[in-house]
């Protein structure tokens, strides 16, 4: 009988024990932190204030930091008015390339003085034909400030991790062969493409407008799109994009061909694609934390060759989402290669004779890609540079589209904190792209 009581006795010790290390220990997601419970649903609220404010307030996300870059903030709003709230996309494409979520690619160093020292970058990332991307050696992410503008005072007792990424995935899936060379895309979903023909492949179904840009040496630029409708077939859903042979013609040298492509309706998801059959771009375009849309000869970049005397920028259109602005016409790019002083300009002010080894513009706040069509200056063929190029650069995320993962507890640990948390999610939508964003907020004991 006495060891009975003193089996209940302990029993019940170790129920009560095991009720309070759940009351004061256990998280709702991971490991052990000292809390209680009533502090949750204040967390909670707390949480989901935070990703109010990421999707709410329009607030400059990069300020300079000596002769870098950094990432202060993460108020990502597009500028109003708006219809309803809207996620800035062009801040998502820098932060896709810092949080190394984007294509990969070489390192180019930029060796031009006057460009670094109005930039402040140094150092870029290829990440596609003639598109560079700011290194992160020339920006990094600020998480103590990032953390006072959520937090104020109190910013050193919380973490957060925000994770973004689309909802659905569009891609243009080609398969031709232009002068010689194999034109594809290095991705899954684009396999098993017939020889001769263009997709557009989706993870949802829907309406896709596939708009076409064309230009030509001596004949200019020209736009044309197909309404097309997506189709499940073989466990994708598809839509063929029905390109004639003619818009193949001349590529690689007198000739530039790209495409666009919107799924129109929820969840919204978008892709650009350029045709190239060169490994010359002739130039280089950067969307910066500046603001500011780069070109650069390529002269002044490590991963060029340089060779070619000038160019001229015959055209620079940025594309709205309801058509084409054109804001650069006839701008003359010269590396200097030859002696004397260079310098960098607003494209409108690089003339003939202005000296620009780079320029740049500001693309209007609703801009989603820029088209630039590059030709040499001198069409004498002297080497094997082509004799015109066309830049596809992206001012919102590019392929592939792996989600953005920032977590400020990378100031303190290299791992993800075992510590309280709670979680806040929402879906919104960029100019392109509708995404799903996750927010966890830590609280530091």
């Amino acid at each position: 009988m006495a060891w009975e009581v003193v089996e209940a006795a302990l029993v019940s010790c170790i129920l009560v024990g095991f009720v309070a290390f759940a009351l004061i220990y256990a998280t709702p997601l991971q490991g052990p932190a000292a809390y209680t419970p009533p502090q949750q649903p204040q967390l909670m609220n707390l949480a989901q204030q935070a990703l109010d404010r990421v999707v709410l307030v329009n607030g400059r996300v990069f300020a300079r930091d000596g002769g870098r870059w950094a990432v202060a903030d993460l108020a990502l709003s597009a500028p109003r008015p708006l219809y309803q709230p809207q996620i800035d996309e062009t801040k998502l494409s820098l932060l896709q390339a810092l949080a190394d979520a984007g294509p990969a690619g070489p390192l180019c160093a930029i060796n031009q003085k006057a460009f670094v020292d109005e930039t402040g970058i140094e150092r870029a990332i290829l990440v596609g034909f003639g598109v560079l991307r700011p290194a992160s050696t020339s920006a990094h992410f600020d998480y103590a400030r990032i953390l006072r503008n959520f937090f104020g005072g109190d910013w050193d007792k919380y973490d957060i991790e925000l994770v973004i990424k689309p909802l659905v995935n569009l891609t243009i899936c080609p398969n031709v062969r232009v002068a010689g060379v194999d034109i594809t895309r290095r991705d899954p979903v684009c396999s098993n493409v017939p020889r001769g023909r263009v997709f557009v492949r989706s993870t949802a179904g829907g309406r896709v407008v596939v708009t076409g840009m064309r230009c030509e040496v001596n004949v200019g630029c020209d736009v044309f799109s197909y309404d097309l409708s997506l189709t499940y077939a073989n466990g994708v859903w598809q839509a063929e994009v029905p390109l004639p042979p003619s818009a193949y013609a001349g590529l690689g040298d007198t000739a530039g061909l790209a495409l666009i492509a919107q799924k129109v309706d929820y969840p919204r998801a978008s892709d650009l694609f350029v045709f190239n059959t060169t490994s010359r771009s002739l130039a280089y375009g950067m969307y910066g934390p500046d603001g500011k849309l780069w070109l650069l000869h390529d002269h002044t970049v490590s991963c060029g060759t340089g060779s070619t005397p000038a160019l001229g920028i015959r055209e620079l259109d940025v594309y709205t989402g309801a058509g084409f602005v054109t804001l650069v016409n006839g701008a003359v790019l010269d590396p200097g290669a030859g002696g004397g002083n260079v310098k960098v300009d607003a494209c409108q002010s690089c003339t003939k004779n202005a000296r620009c080894a780079a320029c740049w513009v500001e693309p209007p706040a609703n801009a989603i890609f820029a088209v630039a069509w590059v030709e040499r200056e001198s069409q004498g063929k002297k080497d094997s540079a082509p004799l015109s190029v066309m830049l596809l650069v992206p001012l919102a995320p590019a392929q592939p589209r792996s989600a953005i993962r920032i977590g400020t507890w990378h100031r303190w640990t290299p791992r993800e904190p075992e510590l309280q948390s709670a979680v806040a999610t929402r879906i919104a939508d960029g100019q392109t792209t509708t995404y799903q964003l996750r927010l966890v907020l830590y609280r530091r004991p």
